[in-house]
């Protein structure tokens, strides 16, 4: 055998490793929709979590996510919740306004999503955070225009992520208290209702109520209009850094007011998302250690 030949045979597990998905990335679902992936796990999750026996009362939960672009772009991250109240078995639940009912198996649940954009960001894309000079730093010199914003629903905010072949994580569910869930829809009908506009650098807007940034529309839920990020500002905090301190912000606050009912492990909890081009390819942007790939 000549010694061509040796080094070819050597190189050949090298080039297969080469072109294989990272360790970590699950590609057993890669044909499922990312939407529907996202939901199938909220739905298993959560029925581990209620178990087979009688549910004898409502329980409440929370997932935060976040999705992002390699490097972490603020125009291309954001942050957003979804909530779940899952009714007791057997009884005539009090409905809450302007929410769905729905069912799963043999549960019925409401459920819905707090995700802050610009209100035509469906159609333009395109987000303005910092314009101008020094605009990082000195909020005044930011010339970004203040949006009317609209609060989107999972489905469409998945959408966005899989357009931009970002990577998406997401954390829990955890288990909250009644209080937080009713502060969370307060937190929806307030956006709901149009006096609130959006900006991504909220520095100048939010302590008067003009316009929150997504991180802000999902953060302290123990208050209408938190603070939060650098001195307070938000600032750095935007795609899974942002929910990760929302996350954070939840188990100094929250559980202190005894509204999160467990433990959070910021780390530990995240479970991602990444785009593959090809089932059995290289992922290019892969910034979580467990995850599944989605192409659609």
């Amino acid at each position: 055998m000549s010694l061509r030949t040796i080094v070819f045979l050597l190189a050949l597990p090298i080039v297969a490793q080469a072109g294989s998905p990272p360790q970590g990335v699950d590609v057993s679902n890669y044909d499922v929709p990312l939407y529907n992936q996202i939901v199938d796990r909220i739905k298993a999750k959560v029925s581990a979590r209620l178990g087979r026996g009688r549910n004898a009362r409502d329980r409440y939960f929370i997932i935060p996510f976040a999705y992002e672009d390699r490097g972490n772009h603020p125009d291309n991250s954001h942050s957003f919740i979804s909530v779940i109240r899952v009714f007791a078995d057997n009884k005539q639940p009090k409905l809450t306004r302007g929410l769905k009912t729905r069912r799963y198996k043999n549960r019925e649940f409401e459920a819905f999503t707090i995700s802050w954009l610009p209100r035509d960001f469906m159609r333009n894309p395109h987000l303005c955070v910092f314009d101008g000079a020094g605009s990082r730093l000195i909020p005044e010199m930011n010339t970004c225009p203040v949006s009317p914003g609209r609060n989107f629903n999972l489905a469409e905010t998945i959408k966005l992520a899989v357009d931009a072949k970002n990577a998406v994580a997401m954390w829990g569910p955890y288990e909250i208290k009644k209080a937080g869930f009713d502060l969370a829809v307060n937190r929806k009908r307030l956006l709901d209702g149009g006096s609130i506009k959006y900006r991504a650098d909220d520095r100048l807007y939010r302590k008067n109520k003009v316009a929150i940034s997504c991180f802000h529309a999902m953060a302290g839920l123990d208050e209408l209009f938190p603070n939060g990020g650098l001195f307070g500002t938000g600032f750095m905090m935007w795609g899974f850094n942002g929910t990760a301190r929302v996350l954070i912000e939840y188990t100094e606050k929250a559980t202190n007011k005894h509204l999160l009912l467990e433990p959070v492990d910021i780390k530990k909890d995240r479970y991602g998302f990444v785009y593959a081009p090809t089932r059995n390819g290289e992922v290019p942007y892969d910034p979580v250690r467990n995850s599944s790939a989605y192409h659609r």
